[in-house]
């Protein structure tokens, strides 16, 4: 995902997720990430978080996400084999 600010531009994958205390502490992947974030998430931020979340856009989201990640992967497949195709007409 994205994360864009006044203060910063960056890159934040998702590396762990765990529970400390009464807080749920995010992780970011420092292979996929472009700087190393923690994310410290209270029961009021998990809260809201539920409460913007109930509503049908997000909803249809959520339930749309196994065809939207099927045509993902589909259209990066074509992409290699697009990219592979023309590597090989470089090649001749």
């Amino acid at each position: 995902m994205k994360v864009v600010s006044k203060l910063v531009k960056m890159d934040f994958a998702v590396g762990k997720i765990e529970r400390k205390d009464q807080y749920i502490i995010i992780t970011s992947d420092p292979e996929r990430s472009t700087i190393e974030t923690k994310v410290r998430l209270s029961p009021e931020d998990a809260w809201d978080m539920v409460k913007a979340g109930l509503n049908w856009p997000t909803i249809s989201y959520v339930l749309s996400l196994p065809f939207l990640i099927r045509k993902a992967k589909q259209t990066k497949a074509k992409q290699a084999m697009a990219n592979q195709t023309k590597a090989e007409e470089v090649q001749t």
